[in-house]
């Protein structure tokens, strides 16, 4: 899909919903925070109701709750996307993901067209850094646009199955305080735009010490504590006053509302509201609470260009919080994960103030003010229903007629001749994208996961009954067919396991699964297989480490240890977080066998 001009988006939103408002009135002149340095936080899947300075009765957030009492704590704000990279990307451009192009974890990346706010900083001559916690955010996403330091080399911590590798808060806080450390002692006099990026949050929920007993009955909420205390300590490092900190998160978490777990498949505000607090003592003492507008994560950019009087760059669709803001603003949400993931429908809607509309096999229509819950469904019965369908449908006519499919790969003939050379028939997807209505397949998701936890635990026969009854209601959830493989393998069947991984990459080739397959190969010897798969996995993700790991174990199993020992230390060069420990073994076995020649 072609980049759409920024804004354009919009166009249609505005034409049907503006002209029966009055603005907002200013909350802070431009270019006030003009010389100050920049901290944006990021906590990953923090849920704004699990804060005490919004509400939330246990919470114990104190350094989060300080710097809402010297801000502005904007009431109602809402992510653009429940899925971190592309919340991200919004972040930091300032741009809707059908601007930006970034609509998944892990498939998608940035492109160098974008302007990001680092980037916006680095040309005013403020010195940048970013801070991240987890392998989704690596630089090779497209993210490190703009920064002179991008911290994301990290070894692997074991977060628990299925999960991304993760840096734990308080590992964090030290490497920004090395790097503020480092910065004093150059004797730096230019300000700093800094992003430091907590994961903890995101499940499975962990805290450490004392954290995880005071939070035995609500571990969510002991890592939210635990990384308040670690805000707490870089905080206490920096001067409050000349310091202009925004604190938001990417997405909430939905702790079983609306039966979604976690997030990224469904887009009720348990995922899509978010805390935001733009913090000063000097420019907001005594703090405020905004409740006359509705903030979202694509505004940071506008709003902070103009605190920091920055030179205004390329047009964005987030609007400047600090000034006059239209009151009925509608912001454009969605997720492709259902559509991407499992062949499901994806979800796209329009999100006002008090009032939200869900396109969707089946629509919903919420009012916000006397069902924040959203439980209610109105439908289109309700007169305010019209004007956002309208408005969605308006919008999303100026987008290619095979939208609901982007980020789907069709296979080229060139890669249709490389499957059938490894044995494939590369077949289409199952499913109409539209078919299957993301919440109506909630039980199925949990039946899915419960398969994951099955195998974890080592009840095989469980896990694979579970997931082939998955796969009899769902046969085209290329997802369900990937966790099929993972139960298949740990229970040491290793040929069912490679035919779920073929059927996979039918549905939704990846990378990783490419590499599987050629794991699959290598154990039965087929050295052409494996060569083909890896072949094809570096295509999709030229710096994964894991392919050269492949090309390592290749290599050491036909006697070639030097060129298998330089395979794994380009493995442990380009992907540390995620193929370090396997890379550092392998190459001290290998350097024992070179030894014994």
């Amino acid at each position: 899909m072609g980049r759409l001009r920024p804004n354009v988006l919009w166009l249609g939103i505005l034409a049907f919903l503006a002209g029966c408002s009055t603005d907002t009135p200013r909350l802070a002149e431009a270019a006030e925070a003009a010389g100050m340095n920049v901290l944006v936080v990021t906590v990953d899947t923090l849920r704004a109701d699990h804060l005490g300075c919004y509400g939330h009765p246990d919470a114990q957030t104190p350094t989060i709750d300080a710097l809402a009492r010297d801000g502005l704590r904007f009431e109602r704000a809402t992510t653009v996307s429940p899925i971190t990279l592309p919340s991200h990307a919004s972040m930091f451009t300032g741009l809707g993901a059908p601007n930006h192009g970034v609509r998944h974890n892990g498939t998608f990346r940035l492109a160098d067209e974008h302007t990001t706010l680092a980037e916006r900083y680095a040309a005013a001559g403020y010195d940048t850094a970013a801070f991240v916690s987890a392998f989704v955010l690596e630089r090779r996403f497209g993210l490190d646009q703009g920064f002179d330091d991008y911290d994301d080399r990290f070894d692997a911590h074991d977060p628990g199955a299925g999960s991304y590798p993760e840096r734990p808060a308080d590992r964090v806080t030290d490497r920004v305080l090395e790097w503020l450390d480092a910065r004093a002692g150059a004797a730096q006099d230019r300000p700093f735009f800094v992003w430091v990026h907590y994961f903890d949050p995101h499940g499975p929920y962990e805290p450490p010490a004392p954290f995880d007993t005071r939070f035995a009955d609500s571990p969510y909420d002991g890592e939210i504590a635990f990384v308040d205390r670690e805000l707490g300590r870089l905080i206490e490092a920096l001067d409050p006053p000349g310091t202009l900190v925004v604190l938001t998160s990417d997405h909430g978490e939905g702790l079983g509302e609306h039966g979604e777990a976690t997030h990224a498949d469904l887009i009720y505000d348990s995922t899509m509201r978010v805390p935001l607090i733009v913090s000063n003592p000097v420019l907001f003492p005594g703090g405020k609470v905004v409740d006359d507008r509705l903030g979202a994560t694509i505004d940071l950019v506008p709003t902070l260009v103009s605190l920091s009087g920055l030179e205004t760059g390329p047009a964005v669709d987030g609007v400047d919080l600090t000034g006059p803001t239209d009151p009925d603003r509608a912001v454009y949400v969605e997720t492709l994960a259902p559509l991407l993931d499992y062949g499901w429908a994806s979800l796209h809607g329009l999100r006002r103030y008090g009032d939200k509309f869900i396109r969707a096999p089946q629509p919903e229509y919420y009012d916000l003010d006397t069902d924040p819950g959203e439980q209610v469904n109105l439908l289109v019965e309700h007169p305010g229903a019209g004007g956002l369908r309208v408005a969605l449908a308006s919008t999303m006519s100026t987008w290619p007629e095979d939208f609901a499919a982007t980020g789907v790969r069709e296979l080229s003939p060139e890669e249709a001749e490389r499957l059938a050379a490894l044995g494939y028939v590369a077949g289409a997807r199952g499913s109409t994208p539209d078919s299957r209505d993301p919440k109506d397949m909630m039980p199925l998701w949990h039946r899915m996961n419960e398969a994951g936890r099955m195998s974890v635990a080592g009840d095989h026969v469980g896990a694979i009954t579970t997931i082939r009854e998955v796969l009899r209601q769902d046969p085209d959830n290329g997802k369900a067919w990937v966790a099929a493989m993972q139960a298949y393998d740990r229970a040491g069947r290793p040929e069912d396991a490679e035919t779920c991984a073929r059927r996979a990459l039918e549905l939704r080739p990846s990378s990783d699964l490419w590499v599987s397959l050629a794991r699959y190969a290598l154990n039965r010897g087929d050295m052409a297989t494996v060569s083909g798969a890896l072949t094809e996995a570096e295509r999709l993700d030229p710096d994964s480490g894991r392919v050269h790991l492949g090309h390592g174990y290749a290599e050491a199993m036909q006697g070639r240890y030097e060129r298998a020992r330089e395979e794994f230390e380009t493995a442990l060069r380009l992907d540390p977080m995620r193929c370090g420990e396997d890379a550092r073994e392998q190459i001290r076995k290998i350097d024992v066998l070179l030894d014994k020649r």
